[in-house]
Formats: structure tokens, C-alpha cells, sequence
């Protein structure tokens, strides 16, 4: 696990070697193991590394340099044994056991269809100086973050936007602006999906997605390597759970390392529990970790508990202590380095933090909801469809004074609801996918000129197939939400504290499998992940375990209507909001005093409010 930078300019850049070592340092955290550079000899290219070293420590150091190419990449290639067995009989010698080499073999072998032979995630940088190419790609998923930007001059591109701006800033002689699309995009979803960046002109690469760049020219094209099967249904019950088993445990072996000191997050949901077992039967010395909260509603750390003892693992109980969270949530809020308002970083960043001087690799049940079909909001587009005919009488609650409501979970839950039915089940979806703040009230706080349209977002989900509504749900979470917000989450509050994370159940082989298996065995008479809860019932006794599905959550209606109330009121105060030129003072101001008498309602948009607030004075200001 790494971070990676690089640099190309037309003309030759006299401070190219420092501009590369200042991108390390601002990466140190991601490879606090060994870092480099390499530069060309007139000084128009460069790549640069920080290492977290995992396989093969000694030997693969990186930027690596072979025949006509110098690559970098920041991840793990989980099937690298098999492709070296491979490359190995078509003639190649390695000299280290690194996945870096078979990588880089594997390129000068197959070009860039090599990433079409890679299971793992990475973000990958590979200079090829006989076609005279650069060429970015990144995972399937979006583990691995890779941000860019290209003019008529340079290119820049680094793990994280703290590195790319160093030198962005330097080069272009000025700061960075924000992003109007991004800003709105933030705060619809709380997060900003690739392409987009909080910053104009600063883009992700996409999952599974190639960008071709002209070393002479700047030039780009880009392709996919990887794209999504088509849905094709055809496996029976039985066939399904025996082919299931297989895949898990493939993905298991393939990932599962022996030589560092491991962990597992342990909800005592049915995702972890299945990486429980295996992890019984792979490696009994993982140690199992769960959150202890002061909520009975979201303590998850007693199921956890029953599991691990049953399966005989080691497990430690982590409390979350608000005087520690109140300590380093500034810190882990600005490591996004773009407004960010999953309020379950703040657990993911208390794990880490608690475990980063011992575990050096951790594990969790990430994806198994967007490949396996759990999350509740899928049953949307099935209740809407039954509840339609009654839509213009529903949808005309809304004009009735709906925040006098009791503010309880069950309320506010059907509140929602009735707030997302559209038209068709697209439109559900479309609609449940924006949890934040609606359109109305985006006119209502942004001044005119920070307003903007869905744009981006809205041409990629028209390109999405339709002919399940499941399928459809699945897929644009795949490319929005994981990639922007949960797996965001998971290598940031991890790599914070330099520890590697790894997600089994992201596996390309289990995508595609779940593209061949009906929408009935994945919800089945109201009941979601129907089949991986049949697989679970299949490792544990009967009954055990079944948990409703929780997540991680945090009590963050409370903080913000109690501890963090000051500092959020002094966050829309009139002085920094006039400063600030984005929201219209009077209208941000009292749509805050409104949001704040029912916090457990609208906790999600003053918690977006909150960390924008939090990013933008201390980053931009």
C-alpha cells in the first residue's frame, strides 16, 4: 500500500526533483516505509513514491524502471502468484517476489490488456517511453484513489489531492478553485464521486478506466478495461450457494496475508461473520476488533463478541470516546482533503487510530450490500411501485407542516419515503441515491451563481441498463456510492494510520457472479442479501447471528445539537458566511436554526453543513 505521484511538463522543469519529494511528504502516511523519485535527465518527467511495504519489503522498490517503461502503483495485485506462473511459462525471470515485477512484466507482455488479467485494487502510473505514453488506471472498484490534472503544459497526478496541489500550486502559479457541480454534487450526497473533484480542473480516474496520455502532445483518450457483465440469470439455488462458497474462498486465499499482524472489523453482521470463519480456517491469529458505543441501537460490539468466542478468534472491544473523537476530528476530517460527511468515518478513524502501532493489515465486509443486494433502500423502487397510484395524494403531505411531526427514527423514516417516490423505478432510485439536502433547498442557501444542474452524474446513470430495477440500484452505487463514499472512507481513515485495507468481497469474480444469479435470490420476499444469508446459514448454526443490519453509525444528531451546537452556529455566522461569498447569509442561517429543531430528522444535511464548514476553514481559508 502506497501513494504516488508524478509529474509531465512540455518544457524542462529546473525543480522537478523537489517538487516530486514535496508530493512524497505529503503522502508519508500512506508509505511510511521507503520513498523515492525518479526524474528523466531533462527534467520534463518524474515519478515519485511513498511505500507501505507489504510483499516482498526488501526488493520492490518502486518507481520501478524495466526496458522502455518506469511505473509506479499503489495497492495490491491479490493474484499476482498466479500471473508470475504465467509470465514464468511464456518465458519471463523474475528477480523478486514482488507484485510490482509481475506487473510490470505483465505489461511488457500484454500492453494495457495486462489490467484486464489483474484482480486486486490499484491505482497504477506507467510511463512507456517506446510508444511515448503515460498511462492512469485504477481498480474496478475505486479502492484506490488517483486524482489528475491536465492542461496544455503539465500533467500532475497523485494519490491524494494534498500531494497534487503542492505542486498544482507551484506550476500554475495560483490556488485552486472550487468546483460549483462538485459543491452541489457534495452536498445532494454528502461525498463527491469521481470524475469530479471539490476542485475545478481536478479529476479522478474512474473505476476500471485507462487514460492514455501523449507524451509530446498531452493528448488523452481513455478506455475501459473492465465493464460489468450484462445481467443473465441462470443459476438454480443450489448451484448458486456451491458456486458462492468456491468464490468466497477464492477470494479469501487469494487475499488473506500470514506474514503481517492482521485484523478483521467484526459488526456481527452476516458480511464479517462469513470473513470470520474463513479467517478460523486461513488464519486463526487475526485479531477481531468491534466498536463499543453508548447507544444499545448501534453497540455492535456483543453480537461481535458471541462470534468470535464461537469461532474461538481473538477480539478486542474498542470504545468510542467522544473526548478522543472531539481530539482528532478536525485532523481526520481535513485527511479527505475534499468536504466528506459519512459521519461513520469517525468510527472507522477510531479503529484505526486504536490499532495502528500492532495491525498493519485490516479486513472488512465493505461491498457485500452492493454486490449481494442488503441495502434496504433497493426494496424502494418494489414499495414505491405498490404505493404509486396513491403518489400525487402522498407527495401532497409535503405541503403540510411535516417537521411538526414526532422526530423519531420510524417517523422520519417514512417521511423520507414518501419524499423520494417518483414516477418510475428509475426515478426511485434516482431519487433515494440523494440523501442530502434536495434541489429546492439548494436554491434556497446557495447564492445564484454556485447553483448548478445535475449534469455529470445524471448522463452516467442514463447510460446504466434498465431492465432490473436491482441491477440498476446495484450498478450506480457501484460507481457512485462505493467508489465516493464508502471505499473513500475506508483507505483514507485507514491509510491515516498507515494501515492497508482489503475488501473480499469486491473480488471481480463475485461481481460478475452476482450479474448471473436472479433478483430473487438476492431479495426474496422483503428480505435482502437473500442468498449470501442462505451461505451463512450454511457456516453457523441455525438462527445464529441474524442480526438486522446496523452500520456504523455515531451519534451525530446528538453532538450537533449539544456539544458541537457552538462551534457549528460560529461556522454560519454572519462575519464567515459574507467572507465565505458561497450561501446567502439570512437563508443558510435560518434553514440551520430549522434543521436544528429536529436534529435526528435532518441530521445528515447539518452534518454536511458541518464538515464543509470544518474543510473549508481550515483548507481554503
Amino acid at each position: 500500500m502506497c501513494g504516488i505521484n508524478g509529474i509531465i511538463a512540455l518544457r524542462p522543469v529546473a525543480s522537478m526533483p523537489r517538487l516530486l519529494k514535496n508530493m512524497n511528504q505529503k503522502l508519508q502516511q500512506r508509505g511510511p516505509d521507503d520513498g523515492s523519485i525518479w526524474t528523466s535527465s531533462d527534467l520534463t518527467m518524474g515519478m515519485g513514491m511513498r511505500r507501505l511495504a507489504i510483499v516482498d519489503a526488501s526488493f520492490a522498490k518502486q518507481p520501478w524502471q524495466e526496458k522502455d517503461i518506469c511505473l509506479c502503483f499503489n495497492g495490491e495485485i491479490y493474484n499476482y502468484r498466479v500471473l508470475r506462473q504465467t509470465l514464468i511459462g511464456l518465458g519471463y525471470h523474475f528477480n523478486t517476489k514482488s507484485d510490482t515485477e509481475v506487473l510490470a512484466k505483465a505489461y511488457l507482455h500484454w500492453g494495457t490488456s495486462c489490467f484486464e488479467h489483474l484482480e486486486g485494487m490499484f491505482a497504477i502510473a506507467i510511463m512507456d517511453f517506446k510508444l511515448n505514453k503515460l498511462f492512469l488506471a485504477r481498480d474496478i472498484n475505486g479502492e484506490k484513489p488517483l486524482y489528475y490534472f491536465i492542461n496544455h503544459e503539465f500533467v500532475i497526478w497523485s494519490s491524494e489531492l494534498k500531494g497534487l496541489l503542492t505542486s498544482y500550486e507551484v506550476l500554475r502559479k495560483e490556488k485552486a478553485l472550487i468546483n460549483p457541480e462538485a459543491l452541489n454534487w457534495y452536498f445532494r450526497l454528502g461525498f463527491i464521486p469521481a470524475p469530479l473533484s471539490i476542485y475545478q480542473s481536478i479529476l479522478k480516474v474512474k473505476p476500471a478506466l485507462c487514460l492514455s496520455i501523449d507524451l509530446s502532445t498531452l493528448q488523452v483518450s481513455t478506455f475501459d478495461f473492465w465493464k460489468m457483465p450484462d445481467y443473465a440469470p441462470h443459476f438454480n439455488y443450489h448451484d448458486a450457494v456451491s458456486t458462492l462458497d468456491r468464490l468466497i474462498q477464492e477470494s479469501m486465499q487469494q487475499q488473506i496475508c500470514i506474514n503481517h499482524r492482521s485484523g478483521l472489523l467484526l459488526s456481527g453482521g452476516i458480511d464479517s461473520s462469513i470473513l470470520a470463519y474463513w479467517f478460523k480456517e486461513m488464519n486463526p491469529n487475526v485479531c477481531c476488533f468491534s466498536l463499543q458505543t453508548h447507544s444499545d441501537r448501534n453497540d455492535e460490539s456483543f453480537a461481535a463478541q458471541k462470534i468470535a468466542q464461537y469461532l474461538g478468534l481473538k477480539h478486542e472491544i474498542i470504545p468510542l470516546d467522544f473526548a478522543q473523537v472531539q481530539k482528532q476530528l478536525s485532523e481526520a476530517l481535513c485527511y479527505f482533503d475534499e468536504p466528506y460527511a459519512d459521519s461513520s468515518a469517525i468510527a472507522s478513524d477510531t479503529i484505526h487510530q486504536w490499532v495502528k502501532n500492532d495491525i498493519k493489515i485490516m479486513y472488512g465486509g465493505d461491498g457485500a450490500d452492493e454486490v449481494f443486494g442488503g441495502y434496504q433502500r433497493y426494496l424502494m423502487p418494489f414499495w414505491a411501485e405498490k404505493i404509486r397510484s396513491y403518489a400525487p395524494f402522498l407527495r401532497s403531505l409535503n405541503r403540510l407542516p411535516l417537521h411538526q411531526l414526532p422526530d423519531n427514527n420510524r417517523v422520519n423514516t417514512w417521511v423520507k419515503f414518501l419524499e423520494k417516490i417518483g414516477t418510475s423505478p428509475s426515478e426511485d432510485i434516482w431519487n433515494i441515491s440523494q440523501m442530502g439536502m434536495t434541489e429546492s433547498i439548494l436554491k434556497t442557501i446557495l447564492l445564484p451563481h454556485w447553483q448548478y444542474q445535475p449534469h455529470t452524474l445524471q448522463e452516467l446513470f442514463e447510460t446504466l441498463p434498465l431492465e432490473s430495477p436491482l441491477t440498476l440500484a446495484r450498478l450506480w452505487d457501484k460507481q457512485i456510492a462505493l467508489e465516493g463514499d464508502m471505499l473513500v472512507k475506508t483507505d483514507r481513515m485507514s491509510m491515516r494510520a498507515s494501515i492497508e485495507y482489503r475488501t473480499p468481497f469486491l473480488s471481480k469474480n463475485l461481481w460478475e457472479f452476482s450479474q448471473k444469479i436472479s433478483d430473487t435470490l438476492l431479495i426474496q420476499k422483503g428480505v435482502t442479501k437473500y442468498l449470501l444469508k442462505a451461505y451463512h446459514s450454511t457456516l453457523f448454526p441455525e438462527g445464529f447471528q441474524q442480526r438486522k443490519k446496523q452500520g456504523f453509525e455515531v451519534p451525530i444528531a446528538t453532538w450537533l445539537s449539544t456539544s458541537f451546537k457552538k462551534e457549528l452556529l460560529m461556522l454560519i455566522s454572519s462575519d464567515f458566511l459574507q467572507k465565505q461569498g458561497i450561501f446567502d447569509t439570512i437563508k443558510m442561517r435560518k434553514q440551520v436554526h430549522f434543521f436544528l429543531q429536529k436534529p435526528n430528522r435532518y441530521k445528515f444535511q447539518l452534518w454536511s453543513i458541518y464538515c464543509f464548514q470544518k474543510w473549508y476553514e481550515q483548507t481554503i481559508n
